[in-house]
């Protein structure tokens, strides 16, 4: 086996949804598997009695989830050429390392890291890193994908209610300092102070720890409740139409491959596999691949197709 041959099964096997046998997804799993069990580890280390007892087992569990995800994270950076085959080695391998999947990576093995450089960095640091390797099921999972292309997507319609809900928060913020500072000077001392009574109010969340109790305080805290209503309803139906546009988008991607396919009235192995994978990659389910590419034969007319399903 040489080098090439062996880099590019080695590619297959870590890049999620790119492994076909059963081996890539197992590592999928495993990975997966691994990264949900040291962020449980984490949470139980922090109940004292729990972390007492079974220190010595989380501390070794710790040692070997790093060792994988140092081998991992190699394994990746060697094979990044494969991933970004229009750049030179070099060069693919420094777009991963400042990729944000492959600042993920990174941050999964920091604390080995950390722990060399500095070895009394303190440990509720290195708990905060090992919490965030919970980021690296981003790229086993389509859904949190899906939400961040969708964000990036509508930033623009994002910026625009970020901005209402700044506005709001500074115009509540201060009308209910002028308004409440003389009678509560403790809760309502300064503006930056107000903004905490502000954000709550906004976001519908209403501790309670805060409240107007001036007259003015209070048409100020309904104006601002209702306002967080508005701003809320208002980033909410961006998040759904944002989602919507994601999977029309999707869907129109594979129907114009279906389209592309059916051109010369014959679905060529290569083409059965492309829509394989990007139906898998898209995450579309069996059912609608199957009414859509029925739909396009229909139209077509079946003579022509000698493929029946692409699903066989």
């Amino acid at each position: 086996m040489t080098r090439h041959t062996l880099q590019y099964k080695v590619f297959n096997l870590l890049e999620p949804g790119l492994g076909k046998d059963k081996l890539s997804k197992a590592i999928d799993f495993v990975i997966m598997g691994l990264v949900t069990m040291t962020v449980l580890a984490v949470i139980l280390e922090s109940v004292e009695s729990i972390g007492g007892r079974y220190g010595a087992f989380f501390a070794d569990f710790e040692t070997i989830t790093l060792s994988i995800f140092t081998v991992e994270y190699l394994l990746r950076f060697w094979c990044a050429p494969l991933k970004y085959p229009e750049m030179s080695a070099g060069k693919a391998r420094v777009k991963y390392f400042f990729s944000f999947y492959g600042m993920v990576d990174l941050l999964a093995i920091s604390p080995i890291i950390l722990a060399l450089v500095f070895p009394n960095l303190d440990l509720v640091i290195v708990r905060i890193l090992r919490l965030m390797r919970f980021v690296k099921i981003t790229q086993y999972n389509n859904a949190l994908q899906d939400l961040f292309q969708a964000v990036y997507h509508e930033r623009r319609s994002f910026f625009s209610a970020a901005y209402i809900f700044a506005l709001a928060l500074l115009l509540s913020a201060s009308l209910a300092y002028f308004a409440e500072n003389e009678a509560q000077p403790e809760k309502f001392s300064s503006i930056p102070e107000a903004m905490w009574w502000s954000i709550i109010t906004l976001t519908t969340v209403g501790y309670g720890d805060v409240s107007p109790v001036t007259a003015m305080g209070k048409v100020v805290g309904a104006v601002t409740a209702l306002l967080g209503v508005c701003s809320v309803a208002l980033l909410t139906g961006i998040v759904a139409n944002a989602f919507s546009a994601q999977l029309a988008r999707k869907r129109a991607v594979f129907e114009n491959a279906i389209l592309r396919a059916l051109q010369d009235g014959v679905i060529s192995s290569s083409e059965r596999d492309y829509l394989h994978k990007i139906r898998d990659e898209f995450n579309l389910t069996r059912e609608y691949a199957d009414a859509v590419f029925e739909k396009y034969v229909k139209d077509y007319g079946d003579h022509k197709i000698k493929q029946p399903k692409i699903d066989d």
